[in-house]
């Protein structure tokens, strides 16, 4: 499996290296954006589209969910929103807790 390091604000990934990445075909990143799980910075067809360095965390993510729990990929796009809900949650609180210590005496 090819190995990159690479920021996720420096960099993109043509659809191609993508695949590479994750060892997934095209096939299934097509899949994967038809379910949201994936999503294209720009490009109209498979061969153009070009990927942030975050989708390639989100789609090793959905293939580890896939393949442990053996879900399809609607349930999978599903559990992804509502971790990243969570995460959101999770920041507002932490946020809400350090408002809340600056009136504490």
């Amino acid at each position: 499996m090819l190995q990159i390091n690479i920021s996720e604000h420096d960099c993109w990934l043509s659809s191609d290296e993508l695949c590479q990445c994750i060892d997934i075909s095209s096939a299934l990143l097509l899949e994967l954006v038809e379910h949201s799980i994936a999503m294209p910075l720009e490009g109209e067809v498979i061969e153009q589209w070009r990927f942030s360095v975050a989708n390639l965390h989100q789609i090793k993510k959905a293939t580890r969910i896939q393949r442990d729990l053996a879900l399809d990929w609607s349930g999978i796009a599903l559990i992804l929103q509502l971790l990243d809900e969570r995460e959101m949650l999770e920041q507002e609180v932490d946020a809400l807790k350090q408002q809340l210590n600056r009136f504490k005496v």
